[in-house]
Parts: C-alpha cells; sequence; structure tokens
C-alpha cells in the first residue's frame, strides 16, 4: 500500500476473510472485557468468546505482525480503520436479539469497553513501532439511520428511538480522547451514508472528516467549507495545521468500475468550486479518497484504481490552477 499512499498508509481490511474480518467482527475483537460469539443473526454479547471471536482477535494480531514486519522499525503514518460506537451498538445484539441500541447499559458498556480496547492496542502499537504515528479512523456507516432513528428493530415491525445527541457525543467522544491519550497522531471519522450530522462531529472534535462526495447534499458543501477553514479545539494538530476532509471521488458501489485520473480530478474541481474555499486550502486540507471501502473489487481493479487515485493526487496542484 505504500507505493500508492505514501504519506498515509492504510492498514488493508479484507473481509473475505471470514465473519471476524469484517467490519463488526473486527470492531468486537478489540472490545475490553466483554466476550462475543457469531449468533444466526450476527455478532451478540457472550458469556465467553466462541470461536468466531477468538478467531477475530488473532485475525488483528496477525495482520499487526505482518505490518510491524513490513515496516520494519522505519517512521510511516498509518491509517487503521475500526467499527465506531455508534454502528457497533446498532450491529452487535443482546443475549435476546435485540441491538445494543435496545439497553441503555449496554450501550454504555460497550461504548467504554471499546474506548478501553483501542487505548489498549494504541498503547501497544506505540510500543512495538515507535516511528509510526497512528491515525485511528472511526468507520460510521449506520450513524445517520441511529441518529434519526431508523434503525429496525429484531422483528423488523418498528424501529429504536433516535439516539439523542449528547448520548452520541457521550460515545464517540470518550473513544477519541482515550486514542490520543494513548499516544495516536490523529482521530478521523468516515461515514459514507447521507444525513451527516454536522452538530455531533463539531461536539465530538475529530481531526479528520471522510465522505462520499455523492452522499453530500448542498448544505453539506457548507458545511465542508467550515471544516476546512477552522482547527480542532483540543486535538492533536500543531498551531496551524487544519482539520483535514476525505473527499470520496471514486465511487464504489460498482465493483471493479475504475476510472481515471483525470475523471478524479474533474470531480476534484467540481467539488472545490462548490465547496468555494481557497484551492490552498483544498490542496493542504483534502484527501483524495474512495467513497468507502474496495472490499467488494478484484484485486487488479483495487491496485488499478489505487494506482489512479494516486496519481490524481499528484496533479490536483495543476488542476486546481486558477
Amino acid at each position: 500500500m505504500a507505493e500508492y499512499f505514501p504519506d498515509l498508509i492504510p492498514l488493508p481490511e479484507l473481509p473475505d476473510r471470514g465473519p471476524g474480518a469484517g467490519i463488526l467482527g473486527r470492531g468486537t475483537a478489540l472490545l475490553e472485557s466483554i466476550p462475543t460469539d457469531l449468533g444466526p443473526a450476527g455478532w451478540r454479547l457472550a458469556d465467553a468468546d466462541d470461536r468466531a471471536a477468538r478467531s477475530a482477535r488473532a485475525g488483528w494480531r496477525r495482520d499487526l505482525d505482518d505490518l510491524e514486519e513490513t515496516l520494519a522499525g522505519e517512521s510511516a503514518t498509518v491509517k487503521i480503520g475500526i467499527c465506531g460506537p455508534l454502528t457497533l451498538a446498532a450491529g452487535v445484539h443482546l443475549r435476546h436479539g435485540e441491538a445494543v441500541l435496545d439497553d441503555p447499559g449496554a450501550l454504555r458498556d460497550v461504548g467504554q469497553s471499546l474506548a478501553d480496547g483501542l487505548a489498549a492496542q494504541q498503547a501497544e502499537l506505540s510500543r512495538r513501532m515507535p516511528a509510526v504515528d497512528w491515525v485511528w479512523q472511526l468507520d460510521e456507516p449506520a450513524a445517520p439511520a441511529v441518529l434519526a432513528g431508523r434503525v429496525a428493530t429484531q422483528s423488523g415491525l418498528h424501529r429504536y428511538p433516535a439516539m439523542a445527541p449528547h448520548t452520541a457525543t457521550g460515545l464517540i467522544g470518550p473513544v477519541v480522547n482515550a486514542l490520543r491519550t494513548a499516544g495516536a497522531a490523529r482521530a478521523a471519522l468516515h461515514c459514507c451514508a447521507p444525513g451527516l450530522s454536522w452538530d455531533l462531529l463539531e461536539r465530538i472534535d475529530i481531526d479528520d472528516l471522510l465522505v462520499d462526495r455523492d452522499a453530500l447534499g448542498h448544505q453539506d458543501l457548507d458545511h465542508c467549507a467550515e471544516w476546512l477553514e477552522s482547527v480542532p479545539r483540543t486535538g492533536s494538530a500543531e498551531p496551524g495545521e487544519y482539520r483535514r476532509l476525505g473527499l470520496g471521488l471514486v465511487p464504489t458501489s460498482a465493483p471493479d468500475r475504475v476510472i481515471s485520473a483525470d475523471q478524479i480530478l474533474d470531480r476534484l474541481v467540481e467539488v472545490s468550486r462548490r465547496i468555494g474555499v481557497d484551492r490552498r486550502l483544498v490542496l493542504s486540507g483534502c484527501i483524495l479518497t474512495p467513497a468507502c471501502g474496495l472490499a467488494s473489487w478484484s484485486q487488479p481493479s483495487a491496485a488499478r484504481q489505487c494506482e489512479q487515485l494516486a496519481r490524481a493526487a499528484q496533479l490536483a496542484e495543476e488542476a486546481l490552477r486558477d
């Protein structure tokens, strides 16, 4: 991955390895002191880890061992994606079948467990690879549905109540704070679904936001401008370093549909004009990314798309020239 993204290397996620390698499996594998198992309806809280849960935890260990061997002590900036607490609460079930969203006590416990688990993981990474700067990305595709009360109950006949903003802040905020306290360089949030809550984003004070360009409405673009022009209140950024915005310029819903660097640049120019901030701020504060993951793509197509994305990033300054 370093050949495509030398400045920010993403730890690869390979969900075809089984349920423990998917977004929920990877998330539950980092919970501290909360066992899980894989039931008929998916991941759920349990009295003890089952084979699937143990496999998920072992997968993390193998991936990080491989990363340590690949980096071989060299300095780098590495991004790790992990399921955020709202999406985890919507996708993981209680023992009786309803989502964790249904139980305020379980919701608090899972949120705290995730914060503790990620802090422990970050502390271990800092010991093992001290030359690496770590960027943690909380993946929250279900956040808009959770906040709007659109998550279906087990029967499918009802919806869980909309989560109050202060509850959401109380789940994501401690995770971000725990990561920073443990040594993370930056904390990011990724949401590829429409309906972002910009008020929530301000409350949790993350460093970077990654979005799907095609999911943004007119008001979202205005908020993107404000985002680029502001700095985190309590973040880890150095003085004068602005927040970053990951623009998901490569559609990912149609597998293996590779778009060229020129097409990516055309989309960058279009969104830059609509955001309406100084082009220098776009160049310094925007990251060119796929809209979402490339899990459903073939390896050759994913590699070609990464090549085109890296090429577009190299040519961005020329494309945005006045």
